[in-house]
């Protein structure tokens, strides 16, 4: 919508600015995001090492270029994670995350519990974080004559469309094609979508105790889950864990707690 306010819309496919703009925004934010982070968790030297892996990182580029929404969730994640020893600033990330890509929200158990799993001091903070974020951003539909109408509209035109959309793109829905030695694989995705959420969940409570770096590897498994169980599933999608891969990966390990305030490591076993 701001993008809208800013660059209008010609009402027809052509350069699409106020996409882009937007798209391009979140991509900066994302950048700015990953400097901070390493900044927090592993000094200037883990700062320059992620902001470089955003910006060389094919994908994050693809996103860009395409006039995407895919770097917005990843950005938000990456704030998130930046005030990650805030609960309620961090269950608000990870609500506004969810509602821009619906996969994040697997990861509220998961952020919930941290550092120490449920017994964690502002699990309630962290809720009310998430439901006060869940409202700002719901609250859009009651700027239409009839909310319940814009609900429907809502869902329709999200999880609706997902539930029935077909795609080239993954094992999953090579039934569509009806040819002869293709096997109907719903079953195995359904029971994979059953693990993942069962997972997700678990999460909640192990492992007990995580730290930055483990909460970063756990939030790319999620995501990764996430994408290995969709019908539709496209390269675009790659910069949602990116950010966490880089982080599991590059942050020294010695120095993963450098970010945590004195509260948050006395919590710690």
């Amino acid at each position: 919508m701001p993008g809208y306010l800013a660059f209008g819309w010609s009402g027809k496919w052509d350069r699409l600015p106020a996409a882009h703009a937007t798209s391009l925004l979140f991509d900066a934010l994302a950048l700015a995001g990953l400097v901070l982070v390493g900044r927090r968790f592993g000094g200037d030297r883990l700062a320059a090492t992620l902001a470089f892996a955003w910006a060389a990182y094919p994908f994050t580029q693809y996103a860009s270029n395409s006039n995407t929404n895919d770097a917005i969730m990843p950005a938000l994640l990456i704030w998130g994670f930046w005030v990650l020893t805030k609960p309620g600033a961090r269950g608000a990330f990870v609500a506004l995350a969810g509602w821009t890509k619906f996969g994040a929200l697997l990861l509220a158990p998961l952020w919930l519990g941290y550092p120490n799993g449920l017994r964690s001091p502002g699990k309630r903070r962290f809720a009310a974080g998430f439901a006060l974020a869940t409202a700002a951003a719901f609250s859009i539909l009651l700027l239409e004559p009839d909310a319940l109408h814009a609900a429907r509209v809502f869902y329709d035109r999200t999880v609706g469309f997902q539930l029935d959309r077909g795609s080239p793109f993954s094992i999953w829905d090579w039934g569509q094609y009806h040819a002869r030695g293709l096997p109907d694989l719903h079953v195995v995705q359904q029971v994979l979508e059953g693990l993942l959420l069962a997972a997700a969940l678990l999460l909640a409570v192990r492992p007990r105790r995580r730290t930055p770096l483990r909460l970063a590897a756990l939030t790319a498994a999620l995501l990764a889950g996430f994408q290995l169980v969709l019908t539709h599933w496209f390269y675009l999608y790659l910069p949602w864990l990116f950010p966490f891969v880089a982080f599991a990966l590059f942050a020294p390990e010695e120095e993963e707690e450098r970010g945590l305030e004195p509260d948050a490591l006395a919590a710690s076993p």
